[in-house]
């Protein structure tokens, strides 16, 4: 068996902890224990790839080792751009090339989004009788372009014409296998595509935070242009205003394009003395001392590619209240949660919120269909994973 190559870039980088991160990370972890993986970076200022160095690989394997301090935007606060270029020099030492006919190299594989040199520069970096795979999540970006920060949309029809050349991809939902199909439909060279969920797995804590005596409401996400945080605090601010007591906490990083928008109103409730707060992006520890102590969470997103955050609210036995649509309705149909119509809709997301806090037998109804789920394991879809990226019938 041959050498496979694991493109880590976004996830040996820093400490960000998001959804392709969380894949990416889970992913590489079980297949080095059954392959001859080697992750490797990418170096956008010198065109390369290369291996990881010592803090790259505590990054990807032990994410949050030493103390962590929250941050905004943990990518670009422990990356300033004189660290860049350093590293980027000491890289050359590492460097490592794909042009050559590939021997004894069974894959390249790409469990990544990027939109950087890559998208151009790969076609003429890497031979092209390697075996190419990757993992598609979704192409949301291109929903709505007028909405859609730029810095969203570069390069991706670009990224879409790398997978299209891929092997083998595998989607995180039925609605990302389609979204996959429509924008690579005239592209696509033999691609076997699949469809494999996201799996998540229980924590194993020792000591368990207790409940919120003042009914506490998690919102774990990038406060990011499509995830709804304005209407969540709309919704927010209705109950408060009806004088339902409960507090809501934020969780997860900055964008640069959307946060201040979602900013401009959580400082305006925060004036008038309302119970919220946003978090910033936190340690795994912390994350989960917030799950046990909070009654539900709420993931109001207009559209997601699968929607991890909610499964991982679920396997802690944490309803979630969500969306119904594409890939939410995948990810929620089989129990745990409470869904509605229209997410955007701030009155129908206040009276969900209002049912849950109100409504205890209804709360522990989720709770139990929540628990009752199996949501698979990170070595199950692994396997998956490589029984199709390496199957014998599938072209280089």
């Amino acid at each position: 068996m041959g050498k496979i190559f694991i493109d880590v870039t976004q996830s040996c980088r820093s400490s960000n902890n998001s959804g392709v991160q969380v894949v990416t990370r889970n992913t590489f972890k079980e297949i080095d224990k059954v392959h001859d993986l080697t992750p490797i970076i990418w170096d956008n200022l010198t065109g390369k790839y290369a291996h990881l160095n010592k803090k790259e690989k505590e990054n990807l394997l032990d994410t949050f080792s030493g103390s962590y301090q929250a941050k905004t935007r943990p990518n670009k606060q422990e990356n300033p751009f004189h660290k860049e270029l350093l590293s980027s020099l000491l890289r050359f030492r590492k460097s490592v090339s794909f042009k050559s006919k590939p021997e004894n190299i069974d894959l390249i594989f790409f469990p990544e989004v990027f939109r950087d040199k890559r998208t151009t520069l790969l076609s003429k970096l890497l031979h092209p009788e390697f075996r190419k795979a990757a993992i598609f999540y979704d192409a949301n970006v291109l929903r709505k372009p007028s909405q859609t920060p730029k810095s969203r949309i570069r390069n991706f029809p670009r990224y879409l014409d790398f997978l299209g050349n891929c092997s083998a991809v595998s989607c995180i939902s039925h609605e990302s296998q389609e979204a996959f199909y429509k924008h690579t439909e005239n592209k696509r060279k033999n691609t076997q595509v699949k469809v494999h969920h996201l799996p998540v797995e229980k924590p194993n804590l020792k000591n368990k935070e207790p409940i919120c005596s003042t009914p506490l409401i998690l919102f774990v996400s990038t406060l990011g242009y499509n995830k709804n945080h304005i209407a969540l605090l709309k919704a927010a601010e209705k109950l408060w205003n009806e004088g339902l007591n409960f507090q809501i906490e934020l969780i997860g990083q900055a964008d640069s394009s959307w946060t201040p928008k979602v900013l401009v109103v959580l400082n305006q409730l925060l004036k008038k003395g309302r119970s919220i707060k946003w978090l910033h992006h936190i340690d795994q520890n912390t994350l989960e001392k917030k799950y046990s102590s909070c009654v539900f969470t709420v993931y109001p997103s207009l559209y997601e590619g699968f929607g991890l955050p909610i499964i991982e609210s679920l396997i802690r036995g944490k309803p979630c209240i969500c969306g119904i649509n594409g890939a939410l309705g995948e990810v929620s149909r089989d129990g745990g949660c409470l869904v509605i119509k229209d997410q955007a809709d701030s009155n129908q997301l206040a009276e969900a919120m209002k049912k849950l806090i109100i409504d205890k037998h209804l709360l522990q109804s989720l709770s139990r269909q929540a628990l009752s789920r199996n949501f698979g394991s990170w070595k199950q879809y692994a396997s998956d994973l490589m029984d199709l990226f390496l199957e014998e019938n599938i072209p280089s």
